[in-house]
């Protein structure tokens, strides 16, 4: 999955151990599964604040 390896664990630097399936499960809850156009930008920032690494982007 292009999410879970190139953002949340080379962009963020979260770990393989993290539950990075949860947190972009829960992102898809939040954002709503039914709705057909995802933006990028949105799931990142939303995984950015679920996963607390938003020193990332200072």
């Amino acid at each position: 999955m292009g999410i879970k390896n190139n953002f949340l664990i080379k962009k963020l630097g979260c770990s393989a151990s993290d539950d990075l399936d949860g947190a972009i499960a829960s992102v898809m809850d939040t954002y709503g599964q039914s709705n057909r156009n995802k933006y990028r930008a949105v799931v990142y920032y939303m995984l950015t604040k679920k996963m607390g690494k938003e020193s990332a982007y200072k």
